[in-house]
């Protein structure tokens, strides 16, 4: 799920593009052009004109005419391939995200989502895949919301609504891991395809060989840089600009192709902002610091001539420690590539049965209404008839046994995510010391 925030000072201009046709008509819902409230607590459910609610959030908006952009807008995107949502899913879940992100009061769990708002707000369906809140920062009482980090917020609760909704977890740029690992790089295509396959995309893979050619050629140059690709099984091409200055490296991954056969080549800045020339030239530039070699003094032998001989002996140990490296980099490649890969295949597995218990639980949320339609006809069947009948009482214990079996479903849905936060991440006993010996998503 995307997030995309703007602030503005006029809530009309806001609702004519809500609920107007467009330029081209391109919004479209239940047939007709322009969006639809679904929820909030400034507008009928199901209302086609603004007008009322631009009124209301602009006259709240006029009691701290301090504030310059008193209009705050968010909409909310699903991910393309992500089931569509009811307007009851989509109006629960901006309520959701209302009380993230500090506008709606969550005070008392029986007090109705309209209810426990500080400030004007109101949701628009304005397609199948994505709705818009717009919010006054300055609520009926004149308090301001201030919405500090209100990026930030709305990324933490894009991805709980995620994991509560069953949709695509799409990767966030807030943190480290995330960046060192290209996936906040990634097209939808990539993802969807990651998550289809279970095994890492090639962006992925491809930062983690070239991660993983910094760390051997550290100290070495340019040169034990290039050797390093080569035996990371890397391509690479120098970027040098018209001075003749090397500005940056692209990559290629053996094998990745587009569509006319063409190798997919990947600056560094699409890979990780940490594999910029910048950064890794001052890496590659370093002096290397020799391992504690052993050379005895000789008999009769002078300082001067001694002080050469630890020289050279060190030398020689440098060297051999960079050949280790380079030695052992194709067993470092594969560990963080296959620890890519298990992370994917995990991902995968999530996803499948995220898929599931969602089927399963819409199967049983029927049965359940089902049963209830015939407790109904139960009840009216007595009531016709004037006489007593077990018809009631065998529809009510089914409708307490498909409940029950429904909650179960329900209580599993609920434990497999809590077990999913607290359990991401996978082993990888490649990683140095001092970056953690897991690998986080």
């Amino acid at each position: 799920m995307i997030a995309k925030i703007t602030r503005g000072e006029r809530a009309g201009d806001l609702a004519a593009y809500l609920h107007g046709p467009g330029n081209a008509e391109e919004h479209v819902y239940a047939g007709r052009s322009g969006g639809a409230v679904i929820g909030g607590n400034v507008c009928l459910e199901g209302s086609r004109d603004g007008t009322t609610w631009a009124s209301i959030l602009s006259d709240a908006a006029r009691r701290r005419p301090e504030i310059t952009r008193p209009i705050w807008h968010a909409s909310l995107r699903c991910a393309p391939g992500d089931r569509t949502l009811s307007d009851e899913e989509w109006a629960e879940a901006a309520a959701l995200f209302a009380e993230a992100m500090g506008f709606v009061d969550a005070v008392e769990a029986d007090i109705a989502w309209e209810q426990r708002a500080t400030q004007p707000w109101v949701v628009v369906r304005h397609g199948a895949d994505h709705v818009h809140l717009a919010v006054s920062r300055v609520g009926f009482d004149g308090r301001i919301w201030h919405a500090r980090q209100d990026y930030r917020a709305a990324q933490a609760a894009c991805t709980q609504l995620e994991r509560e909704y069953g949709l695509t977890v799409a990767p966030r740029t807030s943190t480290t891991e995330s960046q060192r690992t290209a996936d906040h790089q990634l097209s939808a295509g990539e993802w969807r395809r990651g998550q289809r396959t279970g095994a890492a995309p090639e962006r992925v893979q491809l930062a983690e060989r070239v991660r993983a050619a910094v760390d051997a050629a550290a100290g070495a140059g340019r040169e034990g840089f290039e050797a390093a690709l080569q035996r990371a099984g890397v391509g690479y091409r120098a970027n040098v600009a018209a001075t003749g200055r090397i500005s940056g490296y692209s990559f290629a991954l053996p094998g990745h192709v587009d569509l006319a056969g063409e190798a997919v080549w990947f600056r560094a800045s699409q890979l990780d902002r940490a594999l910029s020339w910048s950064k890794v030239a001052p890496v590659l530039e370093a002096p290397q610091q020799a391992p504690a070699v052993q050379v005895p003094k000789r008999a009769l032998e002078s300082k001067a001539r001694h002080e050469r001989r630890l020289e050279q002996a060190q030398g020689e140990a440098i060297v051999q420690q960079a050949a280790a490296r380079l030695q052992a980099l194709p067993g470092v490649v594969a560990a963080r590539v296959g620890a890519d890969d298990a992370w994917w295949a995990q991902r995968r597995r999530a996803g499948q049965q995220t898929a599931a218990g969602i089927v399963e639980r819409d199967r049983l949320q029927r049965q359940v209404d089902f049963m209830r339609h015939l407790h109904r006809e139960a009840v009216e069947h007595q009531r016709r008839q004037g006489n007593p009948s077990n018809a009631e009482k065998t529809a009510e214990a089914a409708i307490r046994a498909v409940t029950g079996v429904a909650r179960a479903v329900e209580a599993s849905l609920d434990a497999k995510a809590a077990r999913a936060r607290t359990s991401r991440t996978v082993s990888d006993p490649s990683r140095g010391a001092g970056r953690g010996d897991g690998l986080e998503r």
